[in-house]
């Protein structure tokens, strides 16, 4: 599990807390749950942007493995049969 994916889960967490604490402050009084919903909203904003920096950080990392294997077989480069000679 990457930084950002432990982030996006932990800002999930924290959102679904706070939105348990919004439903029972609640019951309270109705206005209560304004900022617990509010909380939640900002830390499930966050959450998403770590999965949109996630997915980007993948398939810049998808470009690179496929630019890396076209070199090789490019150059022809076989590091196996390099070291043991």
């Amino acid at each position: 599990m990457t930084h950002a994916q432990r982030t996006a889960a932990a800002c999930k967490l924290t959102a679904f807390l706070a939105a348990v604490v919004a439903g029972i402050s609640a019951t309270y009084h109705p206005y209560y749950v304004v900022p617990g919903l509010l909380a939640a909203a900002f830390f499930l904003g966050v959450a998403a942007s770590f999965r949109r920096d996630e997915a980007r950080q993948r398939a810049r990392h998808a470009a690179l493995d496929a630019a890396a294997a076209a070199d090789e077989h490019l150059l022809g480069t076989n590091h196996d049969q390099a070291s043991a000679a």
